[in-house]
């Protein structure tokens, strides 16, 4: 697998990790850390953005080199037919010649078989030699005629001999020059196959790296598109966080004009469960519920049938409101000021929303057993500074 199929496919996930809710509780998400995490996503999104620049410019690169093999295609396959022809009637040409060159010998044999049985006949009678001929001449024009007709008997034969030589030596020539032509014809087109099929298996090769660039562009594309997507969402986050601080802020501030900026101290809460409440397990060390072993219990589980009103222990602010991961289930968290926070999970419904202003005594939730739980109760905690601390004294029973 390449770098770069690598860092796309962690591009991806964390893309679409980014897209999923952000958190359960919103505070946790602080605007420092949401802008960082919009701001990791934009410097991805260019990374995505310039591997997607050069991928269209090597797709851009390879058409071009592919319009010119195409044309370089086309030449040498021409050039190819026109070789095939060439050779095909090299070929033809040269079967011609051997018909010629056959048939020359054939009369040159004629001929020499016809001199040969001139010769053999003179030399069976050799007393009618030339001689002799002349000599039985009866007159000098008898005599001049024998002479000349012998002469022209023998520069005949020597001529039609020659003729025959200088032909068959012709056609000789011209068999050999065909030939090397031929031969040369071949090679031609045996390297003009070559290159074709050299181009056809580039060309097959360039269309291959297109269609994998072209699915590297889709997908780079389809990241970009969750990257602005997720982007929006991490801005929606940081403008409702914004807003809720804001209403938090604001309610916390009447609070404080109302006299509530007081931290609850020992016996001042109220208990969240008024339906002959009972602990059923203390703060502190326990049996794990789940898996053996021991746990240490950062709350207190109050007996609470299903659907049983859950209460505000103090006048405060509603600072989340939901689903929390981790076993909790549904939560209701509640900031009285200074740092004081009081929680209340496993509800079956939640009956407050972030940024609503509570009194004590005021009905926040129903109790459940959503999350972990091994039944209907309410885990009550009180949190000071963002730590868990025994709820025990603020209750009146340590």
């Amino acid at each position: 697998m390449s770098i770069r199929r690598k860092k796309t496919i962690i591009i991806s996930l964390l893309a679409l990790a980014i897209a999923l809710p952000i958190g359960a509780d919103i505070f946790a998400n602080n605007a420092s850390r949401l802008e960082a995490e919009r701001q990791e996503i934009r410097d991805n999104r260019a990374e995505l953005q310039a591997e997607l620049a050069q991928a269209r410019q090597e797709e851009n690169a390879i058409l071009e080199q592919m319009i010119l093999n195409d044309i370089e295609l086309l030449e040498v396959s021409q050039a190819h037919l026109a070789a095939i022809d060439d050779l095909e009637r090299t070929r033809r040409a040269l079967y011609y010649t051997e018909i010629d060159l056959a048939q020359v010998e054939a009369d040159r044999e004629v001929q020499f078989d016809i001199l040969q049985g001139r010769l053999r006949f003179m030399h069976q009678n050799n007393n009618l030699s030339y001689l002799e001929l002349l000599l039985s001449s009866q007159n000098l024009t008898d005599f001049l005629n024998n002479r000349e007709h012998f002469r022209r008997i023998v520069e005949k034969d020597n001529a039609t001999v020659t003729e025959l030589l200088n032909l068959e030596e012709q056609i000789l020539r011209n068999r050999n020059d065909i030939d090397a032509q031929r031969i040369a014809l071949e090679i031609h087109t045996e390297e003009l196959e070559i290159q074709e099929s050299a181009l056809l298996a580039l060309l097959a090769e360039q269309e291959a790296a297109l269609f994998a660039l072209s699915a590297d562009q889709d997908s780079l594309e389809a990241l970009i598109r969750a990257s602005e997507v997720a982007e929006q969402r991490i801005q929606n986050e940081i403008a409702r966080a914004q807003a809720q601080a804001n209403s938090i802020a604001a309610a916390n501030n009447q609070m404080i004009r109302q006299g509530g900026n007081v931290r609850p101290s020992n016996g001042s809460l109220v208990w969240p469960v008024q339906r002959a409440p009972f602990v059923t397990s203390d703060y502190g060390n326990r049996p794990r519920p789940f898996g053996g072993g021991t746990e240490f219990h950062t709350g207190i589980d109050m007996q609470a049938p299903h659907g049983t009103p859950i209460l505000a222990a103090a006048d405060g602010v509603v600072t989340f409101s939901g689903w929390m991961g981790g076993g909790w289930g549904n939560v209701v968290m509640i900031d009285h000021g200074g740092g004081f926070t009081t929680f209340y999970s496993h509800n079956s419904a939640n009956l407050v929303s972030v940024g609503t202003h509570v009194t004590t005594g005021q009905q926040i939730a129903r109790a459940g057993a959503t999350g972990l739980a091994t039944g209907s109760h309410l885990h009550f905690e009180v949190r000071i500074d963002g730590r868990h601390t025994d709820p025990g004294p603020f209750l009146g029973i340590r």
